[in-house]
């Protein structure tokens, strides 16, 4: 059964969804620094005065955990808890919380203060200046060298294979809108890449340097080393990556090419073959029944032909599907029809729907236009082009 089938959905358009932001947190054992991470960043957010909210999605944890937690919950605080049955992964935790979230947008954290709470400011000054997706740069590192230096080589061939400018994917310390978790679908381990996921798809997305207090994670080794499976997880989610942010719409590239590939070298393993029979004449070792190797070239041009017309009936898939596909956002658009602009009411006149209300509120409802954070505002409201502000 799906994990989140039982969980309501909340929209933004009721009643419910008056907060400015809500934090989700994965929680994977009973290691949860959930006193700090409410004392301290609802600290930040209280300064600014961000009308907030805490999710936390207990992925598999006892019973006992849920209980505690529940107990533990400060008055006056708005602290919601998920629990699943069983693990299920930090991407479907995330998106559990996702679902009910009421806030306009969002920040994800670890289950501990792993970064600099007071650092969450850059975060939501990112937001303000007109980014939908914000992520985080640990720096500097303070975790062991070998971590270090593993985390290098991963952020530096993800930038190298999918053109953005990330320094540090693995830093679960992110914010959006609440339209890219709306739009950007995220499965499986593929929850570290959501940056790149966003920007694909046409999203602004900023980094900002975040002061690293502490890393918890370990690996399976000594040294900071993982077991060989984690690794190849690691490269399977990359390969698959590659093929979701350039070959969604244009399957046949990818599947044309690796079965040209593929029966290329299947035709040049049978044609060497076939001159080495004609050549060597009633040679015993050259005679093609003898030879191993057609097996191989014979497998090979079928693989090939089999990958390709695999690629050729996803294309129709997808040329049949194009036009309830979406995979690009317009930023702004100018025209006019030469008619006169409707008229438009005053603006103490909005309704309790209308976007222009929905601004920043305090914890007694009251809104605070002097904080607006998260407010739907036009374009050009929110900060300069993406060039001068140096997002990728």
């Amino acid at each position: 059964m799906n994990a989140l089938a039982t969980i309501p959905t909340v929209g933004v358009g009721g009643n419910d969804a008056r907060r400015d932001l809500t934090v989700v947190v994965p929680v994977h054992d009973d290691k949860v620094e959930f006193e700090a991470i409410l004392r301290e960043y609802g600290r930040e957010f209280e300064r600014r005065g961000i009308f907030y909210e805490f999710v936390f999605v207990l992925d598999g944890t006892p019973d006992r955990l849920f209980e505690e937690l529940a107990a533990r919950r400060p008055p006056g605080v708005s602290v919601r808890l998920i629990k699943f049955n069983q693990p299920f992964g930090e991407s479907i935790a995330l998106a559990a919380g996702f679902k009910i979230a009421r806030g306009l947008a969002v920040l994800t954290l670890p289950q501990y203060l792993q970064t600099d709470p007071a650092d969450v400011h850059k975060v939501l000054d990112a937001l303000k200046g007109g980014a939908d997706v914000v992520t985080c740069w640990r720096v500097p590192r303070v975790d062991p060298w070998l971590n270090r230096v593993q985390s290098t080589i991963f952020n530096s061939v993800m930038r190298l294979l999918t053109r953005t400018r990330v320094h540090d994917l693995n830093c679960l310390m992110r914010a959006m809108v609440r339209r890219v978790f709306e739009d950007v679908s995220v499965q499986g381990d593929m929850y570290r890449f959501l940056p790149v996921l966003a920007f694909r798809a046409g999203y602004e997305v900023a980094e900002v340097k975040v002061r690293h207090l502490k890393e918890t994670g370990k690996g399976a080794l000594p040294g900071s080393l993982f077991g060989a499976g984690v690794y190849l997880r690691r490269v399977l989610d990359i390969a698959a990556l590659i093929f979701l942010t350039r070959f969604t719409r244009k399957p046949l590239r990818f599947f044309g090419l690796a079965g040209g590939g593929i029966f290329a070298v299947g035709l040049l393993t049978c044609l060497v073959l076939l001159v080495e029979f004609i050549l060597g004449g009633d040679d015993p070792s050259t005679r093609l029944k003898n030879r191993a190797w057609l097996i191989f070239g014979a497998l090979m041009i079928v693989l090939g032909v089999q990958t390709f017309f695999i690629g050729l009936v996803a294309e129709i898939v997808i040329f049949t599907q194009a036009r309830h596909l979406k995979d690009y956002k317009v930023g702004r658009v100018s025209g006019s029809d030469g008619e006169a602009p409707a008229p438009r009411d005053p603006p103490g006149d909005s309704g309790p729907d209308d976007p222009q209300a929905r601004g920043p509120r305090l914890a007694t409802g009251r809104p605070d236009e002097s904080s607006v954070l998260l407010g739907p505002a036009p374009k050009e409201r929110r900060g300069p082009p993406r060039a001068e502000r140096g997002l990728r």
